[in-house]
């Protein structure tokens, strides 16, 4: 059985230039990310993500977060471990006019989307290799974390995209990190 090793580097930020993504070592590098709200027990994972280029994709993300596609999540709740959502995100929204809504909570969210844009801290792990196995590895620590941490999965949505499950590369994932991320595993299956 083969080992493919990730260590998580971070954690990263989308506005503190002094630990920016977008401007660290690996913002041009291929990966796997975790996006985590520190809370008082530790990192709690709130998605995770696979790219071919680390500041490229979170240019892309900010821009969904921004134009308030994804959803938002209350800062002060999500550090004490709990998921209150104050805004679904446009993707999730059925309505005939989301855009009606989408301008309505526009202006009364506006200062919690930047708080909470502010609360991610981004991890990265740099890793080169084909997109696919990169996908099976994101859908690997996803699945791990859905199925083996129901408390610690607490801010990672159960409507969040999972690829690949594990158990079907006869590989081991190694992970480390200097930093305790709650409900990642020091090894999975691939």
């Amino acid at each position: 059985m083969g080992t493919i090793e990730l260590h998580f580097r971070g954690p990263f930020s989308f506005l503190n230039k002094s630990n920016s993504l977008f401007e660290c070592e690996y913002a041009r590098s291929k990966g796997i990310y975790l996006w985590t709200i520190k809370s008082n027990f530790g990192y709690l994972i709130h998605y995770i993500g696979e790219t071919g280029n680390f500041a490229k994709r979170h240019r892309e993300h900010l821009i969904n977060l921004l134009g308030l596609n994804y959803g938002i999540f209350d800062v002060p709740q999500a550090r004490e471990g709990r998921q209150v959502v104050i805004w679904r995100g446009l993707w999730r929204l059925k309505s005939s006019f989301p855009i009606e809504d989408l301008l309505r909570v526009y202006q009364e969210k506006a200062s919690q989307v930047i708080e909470y844009i502010n609360s991610l801290d981004v991890f990265f792990a740099e890793l080169n290799v084909d997109l696919n196995i990169r996908r099976h590895i994101e859908g690997s620590i996803g699945w791990n974390l859905r199925n083996n941490y129901p408390d610690f999965k607490v801010l990672y949505p159960d409507d969040n995209h999972i690829g690949a499950k594990p158990g079907k590369m006869k590989k081991k994932l190694v992970i480390t990190s200097h930093e305790k991320i709650l409900g990642l595993d020091p090894e999975i299956e691939l």
